[in-house]
């Protein structure tokens, strides 16, 4: 699936069309980042490597890790040569235990089989006191039924949803709706399966990972952004992100 996903998905996104990445969700995501300079990460789930060029950028050796070849190989089309792309699963990484002095999944766990076997793993390849940051889709906001209200002059103002407690995969079909039709008219949806966790969910499979949580996030576009750019303004009225830090113990 995500190897039918990566052509059309690397395009798009290089192209400046996930307005709600760019402006939204990786701005927070590194404004909560601790300090990687020096420091051996590993990006899990790298799609097209954007989220791991932005990390080697500021000092990290990165190794990245996709389960789609296509999106491995367009990652490494693009690095400058101090990154190292995998061909693997997340669910069962394939790397020592305590290779790593912190782990970033950009909007990616949700997007695997089993995520909680996915922290397990993370946990085992971090050195003790390494972290793990992720976001994920909002749980409160991805839910399987889900439709936005707008007033009379169309602006969304309110969201409704339903099945916020149905755990469990989720099958959609979509484009970023930031492209101009002209664009979507060239390129077929995407279509991706994604599992849904509650908050409390996310939180119990963190603390099941033997993870302390330590700092959390529901970014949203600042009033700047969102009057200078409208097509993520919806962020201020409902999250779309979460994004939570955990870290494993000291060692004794």
């Amino acid at each position: 699936m995500w190897n039918a996903n990566a052509p059309s998905w690397t395009e798009l996104s290089r192209a400046g069309f996930d307005v709600h990445r760019d402006l939204v969700n990786t701005p927070a995501f590194f404004a909560m980042l601790p300090s990687v300079a020096g420091h051996l990460g590993l990006d899990l789930g790298c799609g097209e490597g954007h989220n791991t060029r932005l990390l080697a950028r500021l000092g990290a050796r990165v190794v990245a890790l996709d389960i789609a070849e296509v999106f491995v190989l367009a990652a490494a089309a693009a690095d400058s040569g101090n990154l190292t792309f995998v061909v693997g699963d997340g669910a069962t990484l394939p790397f020592a235990d305590q290779s790593f002095d912190f782990v970033t999944a950009f909007m990616s766990l949700m997007d695997m089989r089993d995520p909680e076997s996915t922290l397990q793993e993370v946990q085992r390849v971090l050195k003790p006191d390494g972290f793990v940051q992720f976001s994920v889709a909002h749980p409160a906001t991805s839910t399987p039924l889900r439709r936005w209200i707008a007033d009379a002059s169309g602006r969304r103002e309110a969201l409704a949803i339903g099945d916020y407690f149905v755990e469990g995969p989720t099958t959609e079909r979509w484009l970023f709706s930031a492209a101009p039709e002209e664009v979507r008219h060239r390129h077929e949806p995407f279509t991706i399966t994604y599992t849904h966790r509650t908050l409390t969910g996310w939180f119990d499979a963190v603390l099941a990972a033997g993870l302390s949580i330590e700092a959390i996030a529901e970014p949203r576009a600042d009033e700047d952004t969102a009057r200078d750019h409208p097509e993520v303004a919806d962020s201020r009225v409902a999250p779309y992100f979460l994004i939570i830090r955990g870290r494993k113990p000291p060692a004794n």
